[in-house]
């Protein structure tokens, strides 16, 4: 699926204002607009709170499954999804949509709340314990996190921005081990210029269209690891330079195959031509192509790989 057919979801606790900044976000990006408690009510024909009550809440939460998955089979939606529906169905969102968590303070979700029928939500001790329940997986299922602590155009900004930068195609730049060093480490093979210098380069080209770039660089092996595992529904795409691991990590190797995401592994210097062991890569297998010699500009020919790759799916 293009970036630009994903869905938006967006999660968060009762109350914290993911209905209204949704619906206006959708307005923004010319978007439907659904929320899942209203296509429960409409496929039910009774209100949430009465399910609830009449029949239970694994009732409720069938319905709520059936109501979502159906949902998210649509393309280029906006969808507010009720508080504990990432918990059993994180799976099916993160597959088919941006994920946004709503994150607002519950003292302010208390007030939104005076009056609210949910069982589920009706007091802030009852609000507290589902948050210390949820909070977890909000996080880890999000793309991105956005506060709800200002006034509702500021929240709705906050969100149709993040929205905007994944939907372009949000790409994963990963720098291995000494990349760090660089202007320092041998600037007779890797030049004089910095790794901020680097991201510089990198984000002032004008690409073909609108792009969101995350840098990431570390030295440890299992950091590389973690980020390119956490890419997965994150990312549309991965840059990734190795540093010497791409010569001996069958570990990086076998991180790339296991996601869903498409990677093109670059290197500032022509490995080809410098020792025998540079000579050989155990990653690049793993990867769409390889770039090297071409210095910083391998990252954006790279880069540039990626987007078409994203165009064409």
């Amino acid at each position: 699926m293009k970036p630009s057919e994903r869905n938006i979801v967006l999660i968060g606790m009762p109350g914290c204002g993911k209905t209204t900044i949704g619906r206006l976000v959708a307005e923004r990006l010319g978007r439907e607009f659904y929320d899942s408690d209203e296509e429960i009510e409409r496929r039910e024909g009774k209100t949430c709170a009465e399910i609830i009550n009449e029949q239970g809440e694994s009732a409720f939460r069938r319905a709520e499954a059936n109501a979502v998955v159906g949902l998210l089979h649509k393309s280029g939606i906006v969808l507010s999804v009720g508080g504990g529906a990432p918990i059993e169905l994180g799976g099916w969102i993160r597959k088919y949509a941006v994920v946004i968590y709503v994150r607002r303070a519950l003292e302010l979700i208390a007030e939104n709340l005076t009056g609210d029928t949910r069982p589920l939500s009706k007091s802030l001790v009852d609000l507290q314990r589902l948050y210390i329940e949820r909070r977890e997986c909000y996080e880890n299922l999000a793309n991105e996190t956005v506060d709800n602590d200002g006034t509702l155009d500021i929240a709705v900004s906050r969100v149709e921005s993040a929205a905007r930068n994944f939907l372009n195609g949000h790409i994963l730049v990963i720098n291995g081990p000494n990349l760090n060093m660089l202007g320092v480490r041998e600037p007779e093979i890797y030049g004089t210029q910095t790794y901020n210098a680097l991201i510089a380069e990198i984000m002032l080209h004008k690409f073909n269209r609108p792009i969101s770039i995350t840098f990431r660089q570390s030295n440890h092996e299992g950091a590389i690891i973690d980020l390119i595992q956490e890419a997965q529904g994150r990312y549309y795409g991965i840059v990734i330079n190795p540093g010497a691991y791409t010569h001996y990590s069958y570990a990086i190797h076998d991180a790339l195959k296991s996601v869903d995401v498409p990677a093109v592994e670059v290197h500032i210097s022509d490995i080809n031509a410098r020792e025998e062991f540079r000579k050989i890569s155990v990653t690049a297998p793993a990867c769409i192509a390889q770039i090297a010699g071409r210095g910083f500009q391998g990252y954006i020919d790279a880069i540039d790989i990626l987007l078409g790759v994203i165009d064409d799916a």
